[in-house]
């Protein structure tokens, strides 16, 4: 359940693409909606709307009214911080239109990413909403984004939402794409996506990628290995393998055939299908695949046009962190949808 969101705005396409799925969620589930602008003295703001602020503050000031901007800072960050307010008292008013009944407005300085981090910290935030330019392509990777940063660093879940370009803007959740591998981590993301398409009716599509980075350890405790074939339970013996246990297998040579990770995998599909049925969502589509987990996720998503990807923040042989390695900081990267990472 998701009580309080926050929904960091700066006045650029997809910041407000942002602002409208998380209206849109907190509407949904009667959220504490906290919309944020973090003024951190940056020039690269749409210059048409800071022409407005800015024609705008000398209005205000000229009829004698109060903006609460200290006079002596400089007229340009005088209009930055305008601007702003500005932003944050248009989106209120967006919010309450669409129904959200709490709504809180928050303009702090600093960092915008450490702020941001840190606002949903001290709020106990459930969920953070945030745009993202994205690259569209798994080359060219670049760490130190602010969306980057909090995606990875937050306290809590936290979608991306992707600037569509020749698409339609997102209107709400038509699709969503949930990569699973048995993990708690990944059951959290189903969960989540499945609370998430009961509230809107959307379709899941349920995706597992066979890969040889889990060690043998982690395969078996994340199905009944009961159910599992004689030769199945065979292969993943670890009187077996007794070097490949607890290291990542992708060091050896393959152990375990494509049909024991099949099996593997449609237990694990059908685990996260039963938990996401359980939330009131539709009968998941499942998907199972063989390749670099990163690529088959962003292919996957393309191909079945899904609107949000929903990930575990770690699974099975993955560590979480800001680093161009993992699997959720190259999807999110390369994707050309929503990400959202729970936790």
């Amino acid at each position: 359940m998701i009580r309080t969101i926050v929904t960091p705005i700066d006045g650029s396409g997809h910041a407000q693409m942002a602002l409208d799925l998380g209206i849109d969620l907190a509407a949904r589930y009667s959220a504490h909606l906290i919309l944020l602008h973090v003024g951190d003295g940056n020039d690269d703001v749409p210059e048409a709307l800071y022409t407005t602020a800015a024609r705008e503050l000398e209005e205000v000031e000229a009829g004698g009214q109060e903006t609460g901007i200290p006079s002596y800072q400089p007229q340009y960050l005088r209009g930055l911080e305008y601007m702003g307010k500005m932003l944050l008292r248009d989106a209120s008013a967006r919010a309450e239109a669409k129904g959200v009944t709490q709504v809180e407005t928050a303009f702090v300085k600093g960092d915008a990413g450490e702020r941001i981090i840190q606002i949903a910290t001290d709020r106990s935030a459930g969920l953070i909403v945030m745009g993202s330019r994205g690259f569209g392509t798994l080359k060219g990777l670049v760490l130190g984004s602010v969306s980057n940063k909090v995606f990875h660093l937050a306290p809590c879940s936290c979608v991306t939402v992707k600037s569509r370009d020749t698409e339609p803007p997102l209107d709400g959740v038509g699709t969503i794409l949930v990569p699973t591998d048995g993990s708690a981590s990944a059951g959290k993301a189903a969960d989540l996506a499945g609370d998430i398409a009961a509230k809107y009716g959307a379709r899941v599509v349920l995706l597992y990628a066979m890969w040889r980075g889990p060690t043998l350890e982690q395969l078996r405790n994340s199905v009944d290995t009961d159910t599992l074939s004689q030769s199945a339970r065979d292969e993943l013996d670890p009187a077996r393998h007794p070097i490949a246990e607890h290291a990542g297998s992708g060091l050896f040579p393959p152990l375990l055939t494509t049909r024991t990770f099949k099996e593997i995998g449609r237990q694990v599909l059908e685990n996260a299908s039963q938990a996401i049925k359980a939330k009131g969502a539709p009968e998941p589509h499942m998907v199972l695949r063989e390749g670099d987990p990163a690529r088959t996720i962003v292919n996957v998503a393309g191909r079945r046009k899904a609107d949000l990807i929903a990930m575990g923040s770690r699974g099975l042989g993955m560590v979480e962190g800001l680093f161009a390695g993992s699997v959720s900081y190259k999807v999110n990267q390369a994707s050309r949808c929503s990400c959202l990472i729970v936790r």
